[in-house]
């Protein structure tokens, strides 16, 4: 491994693997630990100022300065020979991180040169295997980094027809990239029921349960799918307190909603739920959506923008 390494990576997880295996010695090792698919990405900020807005979303308005260690670790990337981002291929949330990282560097004016990538979640590899991992990485390319730059002022749009131009275009220069902006673009509401795919998995593991758990409708999803699970049980929550809910608690449960005991309540479709399922009702028109996908800020209950899934896109609605 190189001397004077800054190593970005995808989390607590990956930086926790590699500092066990050495990497920390001879450089430093970034978590760039950011959710960046569910909260307001709003675009015409400068990193600071996206890290305070993303930071109050975090912790609900508390704190500004979560980001702020990160942020000034990032600012000394001049005093590093070589960087190096491990962020996995197939991956949203780190597709999401790998751009707005390089999008950065490229407004720096950052050589190409200086960057190589490993394409794997190192949280996901035992320290034994991380050094053989590290040398399998690649070079970025200048291609590459105006590439993650156009996918990173795309997402933070408030309109999603700039990623849907981008994913039709099949940016084959970022591997996974495309893959993950259809994935993220299935997260607007769908024409057929107002569910997002997400939102969709869960119901779904609940319908084919009868009644179970939150956690146990979770944990499925999860394994699949590259997303926190506060963000799903979330989901979940709103689909209980929804005006017209989607789910009820199916055994008598006392906790708050908004604590972690919610987690290990049982849960089970309303009659609701079931209708919306089959398609036959649509759950923002009943109940409305208040949620940032990137920039786009959908709520209400008339959404300009659903995802449509015999078009495979994203398309605007009266």
């Amino acid at each position: 491994m190189e001397l004077n390494t800054l190593h970005v990576v995808d989390g607590e997880s990956t930086g926790g693997t590699l500092r066990v295996a050495g990497f920390h010695k001879d450089g430093k090792i970034l978590g760039w630990r950011d959710a960046l698919y569910t909260g307001p990405v709003p675009a015409g900020l400068t990193l600071a100022q996206l890290s305070r807005v993303r930071s109050r979303f975090w912790t609900r308005g508390k704190r500004q300065a979560e980001f702020a260690k990160r942020d000034a670790v990032l600012q000394t990337h001049d005093d590093y020979d070589k960087i190096v981002l491990w962020f996995g291929r197939n991956c949203v949330l780190c597709q999401l991180s790998l751009i707005q990282v390089l999008s950065w560097f490229h407004e720096k004016n950052a050589p190409a040169a200086r960057f190589t990538w490993v394409a794997r979640h190192g949280g996901e590899l035992p320290p034994q295997d991380i050094t053989r991992v590290f040398a399998s990485r690649r070079p970025i390319t200048s291609a590459q980094m105006r590439l993650a730059d156009r996918a990173w002022r795309a997402f933070r749009q408030p309109s999603p027809t700039g990623l849907v131009r981008l994913s039709k275009s099949n940016p084959r220069a970022l591997p996974g990239l495309r893959s993950a902006l259809v994935r993220l673009l299935q997260e607007y509401p769908s024409t057929r029921n107002g569910l997002s795919r997400l939102e969709r998995q869960l119901l779904r593991q609940i319908e084919i349960r009868g009644k179970t758990k939150a956690a146990y409708a979770v944990g499925p999803v999860l394994i699949r799918e590259s997303v926190g699970d506060v963000l799903l049980f979330d989901m979940l929550r709103n689909f209980v307190k929804a005006k017209h809910p989607l789910l009820h608690f199916a055994e008598p449960f006392s906790g708050r909603v908004s604590s972690w005991r919610f987690n290990g309540s049982t849960l089970a479709l309303t009659d609701t739920g079931r209708q919306v399922l089959r398609g036959k009702a649509d759950h923002v028109a009943m109940n409305g959506i208040d949620r940032w996908i990137g920039g786009m800020h959908l709520r209400g209950k008339r959404v300009p923008w659903r995802w449509d899934e015999r078009a495979g896109s994203v398309v605007g609605v009266g």
